[in-house]
C-alpha cells in the first residue's frame, strides 16, 4: 500500500477515535429522564379520629309536686311530640276547685247579663226622665261590679289551670323516651326524675380534636365512620378551650344529610388541607430526603434541582408546599446530582 494512503487512513481513524470519545463524554454529562406534574403525584392525607354522637336535647323530666302516678302515658322507645301529654299525676282535688269556679262564673255570667240589660234599658228611660239619675247610676255601679268579679273569677280559674298543668307532665320538645323511671301507683316527688326524653333529630358529632390538627383542616371533607356507613358532616363550632393535658380541642359537627342514632360511637374521617407526596418519589441527597425538579437555565438548558423535604421520614409521605406546576423527575433521579443538565423523553 502507498505510504501515502496508509498516512490518510490512520489520520482518519485518529479523527474518528476523537470524536467518539468527546460525544460519549457530552452524552455523560446529560443525562435523560422523564418528568411529570407535581398536581398528578400529591394527595391530601385523611386521619381518622374516635367521636360520639350527642343530642343537642336530652332531659330528665320530673314532677314539680308531690302527688302519686295516675297514668303513664308512654313506653319506652315511643316518639313522642312537643306538648305531648307523658304523665298524669292525681290531683282530683284541684280538678274539683277547678270545675266550681267554673261553675260560679257562669252563675256571674247570668248575672251580669241582666244587669248590663238593665244599665242600657236605663239609658234610654233616663232621656225621657223616667228613671232617676240615682237609680241609673246603680245599675252602672252593678255592671262595674259584676265585671270585676268575672275577671277575679278568671284569675282564680287560670291560677287552677297552671296548678292542674304541674300535675300533666308534657313533653318540651319532640323526641324519644329513651327511660322509664315510674310506675302507676308509685309516689311522684318533686325533682325526682320519671323520664328520659332524647332529642333524636337535632344531632351533632363531638370530636376530640389534636390541636396541631385544628387548623389544618378541610372542613368541607368530614365524614362520621359507623357500621361501615359514612355520613357527610359540616363544621359548626370549634370549643374556644384546650385540654392541657391532653392537647385536645373540642370540635362539634353537624350531619349534612342523614343522620346516625344518639350516643353512636365511631370515627370521624377529615381530610387535611396539605399535600403530601407519597415516600417512593422522595430520594436521599446528602442523608437529605427531597425530590428533584426540574429547572430551566438562562442558557435554556434544562437542569435538576434537589429540593430538601423538612421533616421527610424514609418510607412515610412527606409534606410538600411547591406549586402544583412544578415538574418532578421521576425516571433517572436515582443518577442525578443537583445542577445536573438533563434532557426530557419520552415514556414509553
Amino acid at each position: 500500500m502507498p505510504r501515502n494512503v496508509l498516512l490518510s487512513i490512520l489520520f482518519l481513524s485518529g479523527c474518528y477515535f476523537s470524536l467518539s470519545i468527546r460525544a460519549e463524554d457530552i452524552s455523560s454529562d446529560v443525562i435523560p429522564v422523564t418528568v411529570k406534574p407535581l398536581q398528578q403525584l400529591v394527595f391530601h392525607p385523611v386521619k381518622k379520629v374516635p367521636a360520639q354522637v350527642v343530642s343537642l336535647q336530652s332531659s330528665l323530666l320530673s314532677a314539680e309536686v308531690s302527688a302519686l302516678v295516675k297514668n303513664v302515658h308512654v313506653q319506652i322507645g315511643d316518639r313522642v311530640l312537643k306538648e305531648q301529654l307523658l304523665i298524669t299525676l292525681e290531683c282530683d282535688d284541684y280538678e274539683l276547685n277547678k270545675q266550681l269556679l267554673i261553675a260560679e262564673k257562669q252563675a256571674l255570667e247570668a248575672d251580669y247579663n241582666f244587669a248590663s240589660y238593665q244599665y242600657q234599658h236605663s239609658k234610654k228611660l233616663i232621656k225621657t226622665n223616667s228613671v232617676s239619675q240615682e237609680e241609673h247610676r246603680r245599675q252602672a255601679s252593678e255592671v262595674n261590679r259584676l265585671a270585676a268579679q268575672k275577671r277575679l273569677l278568671s284569675t282564680k280559674i287560670q291560677q287552677a289551670e297552671k296548678t292542674i298543668s304541674r300535675y300533666r307532665i308534657k313533653a318540651p320538645f319532640a323526641g324519644v323516651i329513651a327511660r322509664r323511671l315510674i310506675h302507676i301507683g308509685e309516689n311522684a316527688a318533686p325533682r325526682t326524675p320519671l323520664l328520659r326524653l332524647i332529642d333524636v333529630d337535632n344531632l351533632e358529632v363531638e370530636v376530640q380534636m389534636p390541636i396541631v390538627l385544628v387548623d389544618d383542616l378541610d372542613y368541607t371533607a368530614l365524614n362520621f365512620i359507623y357500621r361501615n356507613q359514612a355520613y357527610p358532616l359540616t363544621l359548626r363550632a370549634i370549643i374556644p378551650s384546650i385540654e392541657t393535658r391532653a392537647r385536645h380541642q373540642r370540635v362539634r359537627l353537624s350531619f349534612i344529610d342523614k343522620k346516625t342514632l344518639p350516643d353512636a360511637y365511631g370515627m370521624v374521617e377529615m381530610t387535611l388541607r396539605r399535600m403530601n407526596i407519597p415516600a417512593n418519589y422522595l430520594i436521599s441527597r446528602n442523608n437529605q430526603l427531597g425530590l428533584f425538579i426540574l429547572k430551566e437555565t438562562n442558557a435554556k438548558h434544562l437542569t435538576a434541582h434537589f429540593y430538601r423535604l423538612k421533616n421527610a421520614l424514609a418510607g412515610r409521605s412527606a409534606t410538600i408546599d411547591l406549586p402544583l406546576e412544578s415538574k418532578v423527575i421521576i425516571a433517572g433521579r436515582h443518577a442525578l446530582s443537583d445542577g445536573q443538565k438533563v434532557v426530557i423523553q419520552q415514556e414509553h
